[in-house]
Parts: C-alpha cells; sequence; structure tokens
C-alpha cells in the first residue's frame, strides 16, 4: 500500500482525477478530494481626513472651557 499526495494546478485537476477514477476501483481508493483556496492579497486602505489649519490660532482657554 502507498500513498501519494500531489499539489496540481486546476489546469491539469481533470486530466488527473479521470485518470484515477479509470483505474480499477478495487485497488485504488480516493481518500481526500479538497481544493486549496488560494489566498488573495488584501490591500488595506487607510482614508485620512485633512483639515486645512494655516492660519488658525489655537487657544488653550477656549478649547479647556469646552
Amino acid at each position: 500500500m502507498h500513498t501519494i499526495k500531489l499539489n496540481v494546478q486546476d489546469s491539469i485537476y481533470g486530466h488527473i482525477m479521470f485518470l484515477l477514477k479509470n483505474l480499477n476501483t478495487k485497488e485504488l481508493e480516493i481518500v481526500e478530494d479538497k481544493a486549496i483556496a488560494t489566498q488573495k492579497i488584501r490591500k488595506r486602505r487607510l482614508n485620512a481626513i485633512c483639515l486645512n489649519t494655516a492660519g488658525f490660532k489655537f487657544d488653550r482657554e477656549e478649547a479647556n472651557a469646552r
């Protein structure tokens, strides 16, 4: 008895499964057949708000009064 684990591309997967399913089923058992989901790289985008404060005078006393 032998165990074979393969990583195959989608383009040849159908051919390999066709070959395996047409072999003698008494001597062959497909134990696991699962697709591996490819992970997409997600870029995080940060949206910042720019406040134009040119010419604005910050007053500490006014801020503390709030």
